[in-house]
Formats: structure tokens, sequence, C-alpha cells
């Protein structure tokens, strides 16, 4: 599923195969102050600037933000990783072109240059939302090769 991440700043993305997890990075990266509107599905998740955060989580997932945080990262960790990774600037027709980029390099190292370039590229906005988002999931992954709790 692919979902527009609502914010002040630049247009953003995100990819996620999971609606808590696509919910739980949302709330990561934008502390409540962001939204997901979906794209090519109908689900979507709320601002949360006034704290009603526990009773949505509750409602969708039949437990509080913390509570599918714990889960999240016991049960579904490669998959928070991924989405986190999945961040990018521009809308949902940027995708595909950055993905073709993507597809066309083999070099873990020059894919990296490439994630950049795009962000250097279009990012207007000082709040810069992806390298938020990619060092959230490069935060755990360093956990989970350490064998350490998220």
């Amino acid at each position: 599923m692919i979902f527009e991440i609502i914010n002040p700043s630049d247009a953003c993305t995100l990819e996620a195969f999971d609606h808590e997890v696509a919910s739980i990075a949302c709330c990561l990266i934008g502390s409540g102050k962001y939204a997901l509107k979906g794209i090519d599905t109908d689900l979507e998740v709320p601002l949360f600037i006034f704290g009603d955060h526990d009773e949505w989580f509750t409602e969708k997932f039949n437990r509080d933000l913390e509570q599918s945080i714990e889960f999240i990262k016991a049960n579904k960790l490669d998959e928070l990783v991924a989405c986190l990774n999945s961040v990018l600037i521009g809308g949902a027709e940027s995708r595909s072109s950055f993905n073709k980029g993507m597809d066309l390099i083999d070099d873990p190292i020059k894919k990296e240059e490439w994630r950049q370039h795009w962000l250097d590229e279009r990012r207007s906005s000082l709040n810069n939302i992806c390298a938020r988002a990619w060092d959230y999931a490069q935060h755990f992954e360093d956990l989970q090769a350490q064998g350490g709790a998220a």
C-alpha cells in the first residue's frame, strides 16, 4: 500500500504491507503531527496533535500505541524497517521513476547514493522527513544486528 504523508513540508510517501506498521512509522517520524492518506487503499492514519492516539490504535488494532509499538518491534520489525526506508520525497507518480532508477543499480552503495541524490534534488524544506525516517530504520537495523531489543 502506498500512503501520502500529510505534513506541512515537502510531499512524501511511504509504502507498507500492513496498516499497523504504517501507523507506527507515521507516529515515529511525525510525533503525532503527521497523518497518512492511502493512495491505493482507503486506509488512513489521522493526526494525533491532541493525544487521542490510544483511542484510535485500540479501535483499529485492539491495543494502544505503546502496545502496538512493542508488538511491531517483536513481530514485524523487518516490515517496519522496510516501511521507514521506503519514505520518499514526492508523490506517488515520483515513486515509479525513483524505483526504475533503483532497479538499474546493483551496488548497494550506489543505490544509497541514488536515494540521497533523489532527496537532495527535490527537498525544499529544512524539515527532512526522509532522513528522519531513514535514521529510524538504521537505528532499528543496528539494534537488530546486535541482537538487542529495539
